[in-house]
């Protein structure tokens, strides 16, 4: 994976940590359909529903599709690392992902406001 630590040996049990992997994965899916629900809410239920209020529910929309996403994205490149022994830790692609994300949010509420 390009902009990633170094791979590490991976010494602990396999279920485990496959295990782990699919909580994490969990984990991201359920931020990303909070953040997609939130999105539908806005621009279902704002106040005066009026195109500011259809564009904040997109992008929040499109940030939670984002996040789902890169967390699927990062649950299978972790699956066939753990597969081979290896283990990379997140690194420069989740940093951009929750910048990205967190803008995109920040982006939302301007339109809302």
């Amino acid at each position: 994976m390009k902009g990633s630590a170094a791979p590490r040996p991976n010494t602990g049990s396999t279920a485990r940590d496959h295990l782990a992997n699919e909580r994490t994965y969990l984990a991201w899916l359920r931020t990303g359909i909070s953040v997609s629900s939130l999105g539908i809410a806005i621009a279902k239920f704002a106040p005066h529903r009026g195109h500011r209020a259809v564009a904040a529910g997109l992008i929040l929309l499109f940030a939670g599709l984002l996040v789902s996403g890169y967390g699927t994205w990062r649950y299978r490149a972790v699956g066939r690392q753990l597969d081979a022994g290896v283990f990379t830790p997140a690194g420069f692609t989740a940093t951009v992902t929750a910048a990205v994300v967190t803008f995109l949010a920040l982006i939302a509420l301007l339109v809302l406001v």
